[in-house]
């Protein structure tokens, strides 16, 4: 009975994570303003340095062996050793299932508007690579006893949030393809945390520990985003305009996002050991 007391919160969060999956996309993919605002950014980003942009290449060149290869080889040593076979598996399928889906929606559902705004009209929502590096921080985080987790969620989400704009300032992506990979892969971290507790895994005793700090991060980007988006949206029309304010406000989306979706998913799994 407990376990199913437990399953509100968890399906809760995925709806609302789908939901926000959902319109991401049609704002940003789908409508002329929001591809603006996506694609001043996507510009703004490739301002940078030539030295920031050559060390990001060497970053993501290396992203996909370091997380897949990486995070997979500390997800089963820390589930071998402590024993966490039903965590490691929930772990595994949820990153597996999150990466099919991520590239089964870019490749094959979900198509990018032509509404003007860009002559780039190959569809890349959401990351694959973003997608990847998450469902790997995610996999590390869950076998993770539950003194180690918030240190494995802020680990985990910070190389994500970075990843993620490296991929912008490299241009192969733009920043709303990152969040919605963030929240791909935190819909299927809450279907494992549902899973996990329908398999009737203990509770954590004591919980593992809160990020009340890191809510104040996601808090502040949410601002600095958000005014960046409102003087991008009154200036829409004049383009090529606040190329760097759109890069920044894209830049500390995806900061929010991430850490978040880290401070939230620390919380639902406090009581799960």
């Amino acid at each position: 009975m407990a376990a199913r007391r437990g399953v509100g919160p968890f399906a809760i969060a995925a709806v609302a994570l789908a939901v926000a999956f959902v319109a991401t996309y049609l704002f940003f993919v789908g409508t002329y303003v929001g591809q603006i605002v996506d694609e001043r950014a996507f510009v703004g980003a490739s301002e940078q340095h030539d030295t920031v942009y050559r060390i990001a290449g060497m970053v993501l060149d290396n992203v996909p062996y370091v997380a897949i290869g990486g995070g997979i080889l500390i997800a089963l040593t820390v589930g071998m050793v402590t024993r966490r076979f039903k965590h490691l598996a929930v772990a595994l399928a949820a990153g597996t299932v999150a990466v099919i889906a991520a590239e089964l929606a870019k490749h094959v559902f979900l198509v990018r508007a032509e509404t003007g705004a860009t002559d780039l009209l190959d569809n890349s929502f959401p990351s694959g690579h973003a997608t990847v590096v998450a469902a790997a921080g995610f996999a590390v985080f869950v076998v993770s006893p539950p003194r180690w987790r918030p240190l494995a969620a802020v680990l985990g989400g910070g190389f994500a949030v970075l990843t993620g704009i490296l991929l912008v300032i490299q241009q192969w992506h733009r920043p709303s393809d990152v969040v919605a990979a963030f929240m791909l892969v935190a819909v299927c971290g809450c279907l494992a945390g549902i899973a996990l507790l329908l398999w009737r895994v203990p509770e954590a005793d004591p919980p593992a520990r809160s990020l009340r700090a890191l809510w104040w991060v996601a808090g502040l980007s949410a601002i600095a985003s958000a005014i960046a988006f409102v003087i991008i949206f009154i200036t829409v029309e004049n383009h090529g305009s606040h190329l760097q304010v759109a890069y920044v406000g894209g830049g500390t989306a995806i900061l929010a996002v991430g850490s978040s979706l880290a401070t939230a998913g620390n919380g639902l799994y406090r009581r799960i050991s």
